[in-house]
């Protein structure tokens, strides 16, 4: 304790923690992710505009979508296994190198005016299976590039970010494939290209190796021997179990899932009417652009809710709100309005997608960072490719109106059943109890900038 002039006691203070910007491998990170982001956007936008436009069928357009987001369901649980395994950054780089090669594969066959569904549906699967893997890697190296009290601030800077190229991204694409259809894939080349000379240069420290015990050797995994790794099965069933665990965890989770699916629904709907009503395929990127800038605010609100609204009460807010916008997109079909709507759906959904990401970084054991997140975005991301095989098919089968009021009333129930879980008796109990436990000092890095050199710790007076 620090004495006081009038001979009394101060409490302890740590020092202020300096931006995020003082942190080279965070600004490395944060730009070669940015880049890889901006590539996979407009590339996997571009997917469905040109099955859209130039085959005109529905449920081809709903069959690469599923193939985009199938990778969710079948490489989520083994991706964050072996995440948790190799080395991170590795990982990140293999990735870029591999959805830049996929996609350069479309670029060229469109240049030689060759079109086929199963080709293009081929490459949305390894891209997105790719960025399964790299959105684990990146998310579990977050931790490990920044101070533990400043996780919140990262996240909600990374959601900001993603928000802010589909801002850019989505039009361009649109833009881009008026042009010709395969100027959308060599942009996204170039920007993967980008990506990967950036994150060359990143220096996160691996902190995947097994901790060594006091005698140098490392400890032994459950059911083997000093130095081997459990079958994968069984850390899979570890992630599993973790969550299962968590009551309050997994029921957000399985509410989140639901309304994943209805927004994958509402996209492909959404650009089904403006192909319908003659409009150009840009005017569906000007669509998504106008969701961004909803989800670039909603992603500085999250960075607020996380640290003052418990996530029951944030669970709750949004899904209401939902249920009163949805219905917004049954009546009014203007682009204008569909922008508006799709700016306040937006906006919330990623206020709610850095609270819970916050949540999930904050109370996860750091080795277990990458299984844990995997079984989160199996249930929250695994049945947005369900939703948009189904979609395609309800489209061809029911038209635009009847799969949007469909949506509309899924979304009420499960803001009715959001409200009823998370008002319960004990919810409260539950939210204290998933609080995370104080941050260990080995996990806080050193803030190194041109001025000097910090070390983030407790200061005595």
């Amino acid at each position: 304790m620090r004495k006081a002039a009038d001979g009394g006691t101060k409490p302890r203070r740590r020092h202020a923690l300096p931006g995020l910007n003082s942190y080279r491998d965070f600004r490395l990170l944060w730009t070669g992710s940015a880049l890889s982001v901006m590539a996979e956007r407009c590339s996997g936008m571009a997917f469905t505009l040109l099955i859209l436009w130039h085959t005109g069928s529905k449920s081809s357009a709903g069959l690469v979508g599923f193939a985009a987001l199938l990778p969710a369901l079948l490489v989520q649980l083994p991706a964050g296994v072996l995440v948790d395994r190799w080395n991170r950054r590795g990982v990140m780089l293999v990735c870029v190198v591999g959805r830049m090669v996929a996609v350069a594969t479309v670029a060229v066959a469109l240049a030689g005016d060759r079109l086929y569904v199963w080709h293009i549906a081929a490459v949305a699967f390894v891209q997105g299976a790719l960025t399964v893997f790299y959105q684990l890697a990146e998310r579990a190296t977050v931790r490990g590039v920044v101070p533990a009290r400043q996780l919140s601030a990262a996240m909600a800077t990374n959601e900001a970010r993603s928000r802010a190229v589909n801002f850019v991204g989505h039009p361009a694409s649109g833009m881009l494939f008026g042009i010709s259809a395969w100027m959308p894939f060599m942009s996204s080349v170039g920007m993967y290209l980008l990506s990967l000379i950036t994150l060359i240069r990143l220096r996160a420290k691996d902190d995947t190796k097994g901790k060594k015990d006091k005698k140098g050797k490392k400890g032994k995994g459950k059911g083997g021997k000093g130095g081997q790794k459990r079958p994968m099965t069984a850390e899979i069933r570890a992630g599993l179990d973790w969550v299962w665990k968590r009551a309050y965890f997994r029921t957000a989770l399985l509410i989140m899932a639901g309304s994943n699916l209805i927004f994958q629904a509402l996209i492909l709907s959404v650009a089904v009417v403006v192909r319908d009503s003659g409009r150009a395929a840009g005017t569906v990127g000007l669509i998504m652009a106008a969701g961004s800038v909803g989800g670039l605010l909603g992603a500085i609100t999250g960075g607020v809710l996380s640290k003052r609204l418990p996530m029951r009460h944030t669970m709750i807010v949004a899904h209401v709100a939902w249920a009163l916008v949805l219905p917004g997109t049954v009546v009014f079909h203007h682009p204008a309005a569909l922008g508006t709507l799709f700016f306040i759906t937006s906006h919330i959904g990623a206020a709610v997608t850095v609270a819970g990401m916050s949540h999930q970084v904050r109370i996860t054991p750091n080795n277990m960072q990458g299984r844990v997140g995997s079984v989160v975005m199996l249930l929250v991301s695994g049945a947005s490719s369900l939703g948009a095989l189904g979609t395609g098919f309800l489209l061809d089968a029911y038209g635009t109106r009847q799969v949007l009021i469909g949506a509309s009333v899924v979304m009420a129930v499960l803001a009715a059943v959001a409200t009823l879980v998370f008002t319960r008796r004990g919810a409260a109990l539950e939210d204290e109890n998933n609080v995370a436990p104080p941050p260990e000092r080995e996990n806080e890095p050193a803030v190194v900038s041109s001025r000097t050199t910090l070390t983030l710790r407790r200061i005595d007076g």
